[in-house]
């Protein structure tokens, strides 16, 4: 069916609460960690680091849930489970901050239950996530879309938008409140949790119904459920003539023998990388002075910048292909990480006591050095290429793996997003000093770069060629490769599979 204005809205209104509330709660949980133990990035990244274990090890089992159960009834349940576990989180952190949980005088054990508590609500609040995100990124779109390319390429920009407006608006809101009240945020954030889970549990169910191909189901199901009786791999099974036939993989072997794999697998390594205005980073810059407003700023300042893809992405899409325009976007973040890298291992480990006191007060211009000011606009500049590079291998994905396989694979592509994502915080862990922060740096650089090799692999399979040096009428003249003839490339690569 036509994509309508009205289910466009809905799915955006529903999309939008879901993105604001989640975007806040990881931003803010950060910052909340941080202000009650200042000084170090240890209780964040462990925090993170059990986040991302959980999802790492139980996001096929989220997949799973998704292709079994109603789609309606799977999309409210992570809605429930994701804003009752923010409001525990809430709870716990109001006590924290009353008993101040941070303090040199209170005992590890008391500090370390803390940590655990909240860790055990993370992984819910994560969990709960991946499950809406596969459901509705992975799911809902493509079946809302049908047939169309184009309707998919404007719901996955429309939500990619959405995502980063919320991104930038929910932190720096958050930001500024936390500067006046940290107590009085945590309130805030729990309240907002409590009013926008009734809008989004009746908004979605409206677009089920606006949706009637929403209602069913493909093969898959019982195909996935064969594959979880008989264990894991390719398996046989005899047909009524005595000969052998294959019955349907396991998940992980789907996922790794699709010809989609390379670049879904570059898309994780972007993963592991510290060089985001995640919580590593900012618990970076607060250690070496920066304030939380100005954080937010900055934040603000790089979501714009990401946005800035959500255009410019479907236009590369349109004149030059998927494959090669991920080749630009992927090639670009490779090079502004490698300049990041370089800017932070010139930097001198700047720390707190470096930056005049009266200089954090400064809305913009706060750099404790002409090298953090290159890596903090080095940092920005690289997600313009992460963010165009995600749509166009999203793009792939979707276009490329088939309905009845398409849950498994999203699951287990999650699974090493997440794992990648785990190597990330483990890194902090480890090197958890604001004076070492440069080595986490150099690993994320080295992840963004694997993942230009692993994608520049696929360009070459499915292109024929790497390098492509056409003249500006061949850009605009639509002489290049585009998405419709790279579809057909695909297909007659599965053929020759």
């Amino acid at each position: 069916m036509a994509l309508t204005n009205d289910i466009l809205m809905r799915v955006c209104i529903s999309h939008f609460l879901s993105a604001w509330n989640s975007r806040i709660f990881e931003y803010s949980a950060v910052l909340f960690l941080a202000s009650i133990f200042p000084g170090t990035l240890l209780p964040p990244s462990v925090y993170a680091l059990w986040r991302a274990l959980s999802a790492m090890f139980l996001a096929p089992a989220m997949g799973r849930q998704v292709d079994r159960t109603n789609r309606l009834v799977v999309v409210r349940r992570s809605i429930v489970f994701q804003r009752a576990a923010v409001a525990c989180s809430c709870a716990l952190f109001v006590a924290m901050i009353l008993l101040n949980a941070g303090a040199a005088s209170t005992s590890m054990l008391i500090k370390a239950g803390f940590i655990a508590i909240l860790s055990a609500f993370a992984c819910v609040e994560k969990l709960a996530s991946i499950m809406n995100t596969v459901s509705v990124e992975r799911d809902w779109v493509v079946v809302i879309a049908g047939s169309s390319s184009e309707d998919l390429q404007r719901l996955n920009s429309i939500m990619r938008r959405i995502d980063l407006f919320c991104k930038m608006a929910g932190p720096l809101a958050i930001s500024f409140l936390i500067g006046f009240t940290v107590l009085g945020s945590v309130w805030a954030l729990l309240f907002l949790n409590v009013v926008s889970v009734f809008v989004e549990y009746f908004t979605i169910a409206r677009v089920y119904k606006l949706v009637p191909a929403l209602a069913t189901r493909t093969a898959g199901i019982e195909r996935d459920e064969v594959s979880d009786v008989q264990g894991v791999g390719l398996l046989a099974s005899d047909n009524d003539d005595g000969t052998i036939s294959p019955t349907p993989a396991s998940p992980l072997s789907t996922y790794i023998h699709h010809d989609l794999f390379l670049p879904s697998f570059a898309l994780s390594f972007l993963y592991f990388t510290v060089l985001n205005f995640g919580g590593q980073f900012v618990a970076y810059l607060l250690a070496v002075g920066y304030s939380p407003s100005v954080i937010g700023v900055l934040r603000t300042v790089s979501v714009l910048f990401e946005l800035s893809a959500t255009w410019a992405a479907p236009i590369l899409m349109k004149n030059i292909g998927a494959v090669r325009g991920g080749m630009w976007f992927i090639n670009w973040q490779a090079i502004c990480c490698i300049a990041a890298a370089v800017a932070i291992y010139h930097s001198g480990s700047p720390s707190a006591d470096d930056v005049p006191a009266e200089s954090t007060d400064k809305f913009l211009f706060v750099f404790a050095s002409k090298a953090t000011a290159a890596l903090v606009f080095a940092v920005v500049c690289s997600r313009v290429g992460l963010w165009g590079f995600d749509l166009c291998a999203q793009f792939l994905i979707q276009e490329g793996v088939e309905a009845e396989s398409r849950t498994a694979f999203s699951s287990v592509e999650s699974s090493f997003q997440n794992f990648f994502e785990l190597l990330s915080f483990a890194s902090t862990i480890i090197f958890d000093k604001p004076a070492v922060f440069a080595v986490p740096a150099l690993l994320s650089t080295n992840s963004v770069v694997v993942a230009a090799i692993l994608f520049a692999v696929y360009a070459r399979r499915v292109r024929k060629h790497l390098l492509h040096l056409p003249s500006m009428s061949g850009f605009f003249g639509r002489k290049a490769t585009t998405v419709a003839q790279e579809t057909v490339i695909r297909q007659e690569l599965n053929d020759e599979v």
